[in-house]
């Protein structure tokens, strides 16, 4: 009597794994005949019927395999989960992103860089750029794309000489030296918020060479001059002086952009100066070299 109870507990237990086996099967089929509609939706492919068949025992067709990463269709060509995507050009409609963006800043000063010598010269690594986009790619047609988008900018000019000072008078802008004083650091920092519209070609539509050259147009929202400096006594002293400094609160400039796969290089050209027209200042146009990620 216990083998017979024993034997027929382990029948139901096999006929229960079975019918289970057979579930997740078709669960797997369903599921699978959904990612095929969705392609052939999108025009990756014409799905046909002989591809899903209903024999649990019959393999797939070669033309079509699906995994977690890609899905491979007919003649090696494949196709990404967007989530695996750094950065995605669609075929239609737009596609959005948050991007970081990080470079060195300068100047020129009557269309060349200031000489190493001049109070105005800047310390390259120390200027930084860093900025937060709500940027978007639109598709136009063929290869033309629209990349736009929105953020914030934050700017650092940190002059070679620590001991250089910005003097605001009342319609002007110098620079001077503080002679008295052991400089640390003496910057100039400006931020933005900022509007970008480059007319990109990309050369495919996942992770291909793509280039694009437009403008932007930001709105001064804050700016402050920084110095840290030991002073006569040699007592370690810092100074931050909130201010406009007459900096543009308009600006506009160009913007030219190169990329591939997740790599983005981008420059910016101020085609506005830095400091506004009106008031006696040094004529600089700000220019930006970064890295977008």
């Amino acid at each position: 009597m216990k083998t017979l109870t024993k034997l027929s507990v382990v029948l139901m237990l096999v006929a229960f794994s079975i019918t289970n086996i057979k579930a997740q099967k078709n669960q797997s089929l369903s599921d699978l005949r959904d990612i095929g509609i969705q392609l052939e939706n999108e025009g990756h492919f014409e799905l046909t019927e002989e591809v899903f068949t209903e024999d649990a025992n019959a393999e797939f067709s070669e033309d079509i395999r699906v995994s977690r990463r890609y899905r491979k269709v007919k003649r090696g060509r494949r196709f990404f989960d967007d989530r695996d995507i750094d950065k995605y050009y669609p075929r239609r409609g737009t596609q959005n992103f948050i991007n970081i963006y990080v470079g060195l800043n300068n100047y020129l000063q009557d269309g060349e860089l200031p000489n190493s010598n001049s109070i105005l010269s800047l310390q390259p690594l120390n200027s930084w750029y860093l900025g937060l986009n709500f940027d978007n790619v639109t598709h136009v047609f063929g290869p033309l794309y629209l990349d736009w988008g929105a953020g914030v900018s934050v700017q650092n000019f940190s002059f070679e000489n620590t001991r250089t000072r910005v003097i605001k008078g009342p319609d002007s802008i110098s620079f001077t030296e503080e002679a008295t004083v052991s400089g640390k650091k003496s910057k100039l920092t400006m931020s933005h918020i900022n509007l970008h519209f480059v007319p990109t070609i990309s050369f495919g539509r996942y992770r291909s060479f793509r280039v694009g050259f437009g403008g932007y147009a930001g709105y001064r929202i804050g700016s402050h001059v920084k110095y840290k400096y030991d002073d006569v006594n040699g007592n370690n002293q810092k100074d931050k002086e909130k201010d406009n400094w007459f900096i543009n609160p308009f600006r506009y400039g160009a913007r030219a952009t190169v990329g591939w796969d997740f790599f983005d290089l981008f420059v910016n050209y101020d085609l506005t100066e830095l400091f506004e027209d009106d008031i006696n200042a040094p004529r600089l146009n700000p220019v930006t070299f970064g890295v977008i990620f």
